[in-house]
């Protein structure tokens, strides 16, 4: 296994009133560094209600729960997939490791269609207010979105994930562009999806 790479504390946010301070989870999880995977340690707030000695803990959108990958690199693998012209188990991935399995990406592929359009909204406000006062098209590539091609554009599977593609190509290429790990849109994006639909975290 590979040695942990850094780091990351997430602050996290006191649930309400009765809820105190209870140690620290620990979760070790691939994200992407730049272009390749890097292994790191998450250290997430754990809190105690008072009164009924419930815990929980707080997480960032982009640790996946039950997973030991990143959001960040879900989105990628997923969009890796989707543009290709090849099937699924003979897409490689933009990096050495051989990591996530071809099944964990079709199980988080079907878990994000339902929601697909919305995270493309949200990515989408979020990049544009990230990029103000320049308008959002100035930082991403000319031509825009790049279609599907061969047997994703025929594959009813992948055609109704096709949002997915679009939001992960905004994420990559704004995140390039502004120089901010994807995760940071993420958050963002979450952020404003939330602010929209109170009650959806």
């Amino acid at each position: 296994m590979r040695p942990v790479e850094a780091v990351i504390v997430w602050p996290g946010r006191r649930p309400g009133l009765g809820w105190h301070a209870h140690g620290t989870t620990v979760k070790h999880l691939w994200v992407l560094h730049g272009e390749r995977l890097a292994r790191v340690q998450l250290r997430k707030p754990r809190w105690r209600h008072v009164e009924t000695g419930v815990t929980r803990h707080d997480r960032p959108i982009w640790d996946v729960p039950g997973s030991p990958y990143g959001l960040d690199v879900v989105f990628t693998v997923v969009f890796v997939w989707l543009s290709s012209a090849v099937g699924l188990l003979r897409t490689d991935w933009p990096w050495d490791d051989d990591l996530p399995s071809r099944r964990s990406v079709q199980r988080w592929t079907r878990r994000l269609t339902p929601e697909a359009d919305a995270w493309l909204r949200a990515i989408r406000l979020a990049a544009i207010e990230l990029a103000a006062p320049r308008p959002l098209e100035e930082y991403l590539p000319t031509g825009g979105i790049p279609p599907p091609a061969g047997r994703s554009r025929r594959n009813p599977d992948t055609a109704t994930a096709w949002p997915l593609h679009s939001s992960a190509w905004i994420l990559k290429e704004a995140a390039r562009a502004l120089c901010k790990p994807i995760r940071t849109l993420l958050v963002e994006a979450r952020r404003r999806w939330s602010s929209a639909n109170p009650g959806t975290d």
